[in-house]
């Protein structure tokens, strides 16, 4: 795999030190960042194998046994509860062969690979190897799944494939004070449904995308432009190293409700991709992932306020499936433009998407750290 110095050379991009300057001028990153294969792999490595992904709501980790596949730059995980209910993480391999030791979520005492039958505990402790006692110096104790970190914040659950990563606590602080409310109020809504996207961009231009509303009045005048108040005195957003905010009103209601007293459209989003949201009739939570140097999936889990008029509740979501609808029609068009090679980078209008230089200041910043120890 090339290091970024390497990938610069290659790809005739400036140096770290220009690269940054041009961020704070307001250009955008590189162009070949956006679909270089190279790029891909040590985005891999150094972005989503060492950042907090959001892996499940909590509900689905309520039971000891209950068990969650998840996965982070690459690398397989799975999440366990355990007898009293702490949560594990580790990387779904097991140390015979480097099977997968969980094949689908579920519950379960004991987690067996299906293919030679090793079995773990919950807390990732080999218990039993067949045939292990015809083979000497085995022993079962110096036998363990690699643990990787796992938090809660909030309802939801993260996980991070280095085990030394600093506490999700600590890496969300600044946004916090704001997420209290918005998740307290998310956690009374009801699953309703998943929404499924497939992309044909680099997964930063779809979750640039998401974390400005430039776009909106044009890309969603029918949808979200119509739902909410997105130009730029209603629309606000907060940037922090590791956290986005955005808030704004409601400015129409599905059936002529009057949208005066409501609490509005609220947004958290942590760095690389994920994301939850809130408004006075649903909510979701969902993430981004790369696929390929130019493809991407993203899903939102939607719940729903109950007590909301089925009607609402329909025709809310429905508007919400075309939001990002459009944004994949977006997206996927704007991808043409990064990969034509005629245009060496972008100029962002910072005083609307000062959130997309944090971005991707932040993106490369950890394309340029150096391997730990």
């Amino acid at each position: 795999m090339l290091t970024l110095s390497e990938i610069r050379a290659r790809y005739g991009l400036p140096s770290d030190s220009g690269v940054l300057a041009a961020l704070a001028a307001g250009q955008t990153l590189p162009a070949p960042l956006y679909w270089a294969p190279e790029v891909h792999q040590l985005e891999q490595e150094k972005v989503f194998a060492r950042s907090w992904q959001y892996a499940c709501h909590e509900s689905r980790l309520a039971r000891p046994g209950d068990t969650v596949l998840a996965a982070a730059g690459g690398i397989p995980l799975v999440i366990t509860c355990g007898a009293g209910g702490e949560l594990r993480a580790f990387v779904n391999v097991c140390r015979h062969r480097l099977h997968p030791v969980v094949t689908e979520n579920g519950n379960s005492r004991l987690l067996r690979c299906s293919y030679h039958g090793w079995t773990y505990g919950l807390d990732g402790q080999l218990r039993h190897a067949p045939r292990q006692a015809s083979e000497p110096g085995f022993d079962c104790s110096a036998i363990s799944l690699r643990q990787v970190a796992v938090a809660r914040w909030d309802q939801f659950v993260f996980v991070n494939a280095n085990p030394d990563a600093a506490p999700l606590t600590e890496v969300t602080a600044d946004i916090r004070p704001r997420t209290d409310q918005l998740n307290a109020d998310l956690r009374r809504y009801e699953y309703r449904t998943r929404f499924s996207y497939a992309m044909d961009c680099n997964w930063k231009v779809w979750a640039e995308n998401a974390i400005e509303c430039y776009h909106c009045p044009t890309t969603h005048q029918d949808s979200f432009g119509k739902m909410y108040g997105a130009g730029a005195a209603a629309y606000q957003t907060i940037s922090w190293p590791d956290t986005l905010w955005h808030e704004a009103p409601i400015r129409w209601v599905p059936g002529g409700a009057d949208p005066a007293g409501l609490t509005g459209f609220r947004f958290a989003f942590l760095w690389p991709s994920s994301f939850f949201a809130v408004d006075d009739l649903i909510g979701f939570a969902g993430s981004v992932a790369p696929s390929g140097p130019e493809r991407c999936s993203a899903f939102t889990d939607m719940y729903v306020r109950p007590g909301t008029s089925e009607a609402v509740v329909s025709e809310w979501l429905d508007l919400w499936d075309q939001v990002l609808r459009e944004d994949a029609e977006a997206t996927n068009r704007q991808q043409a433009g990064y990969r034509c090679g005629q245009i060496p980078a972008g100029r962002l209008m910072l005083s609307s998407e000062h959130n997309l230089q944090a971005f991707m200041r932040r993106t490369y910043q950890a394309l340029m750290a150096e391997p730990a120890g």
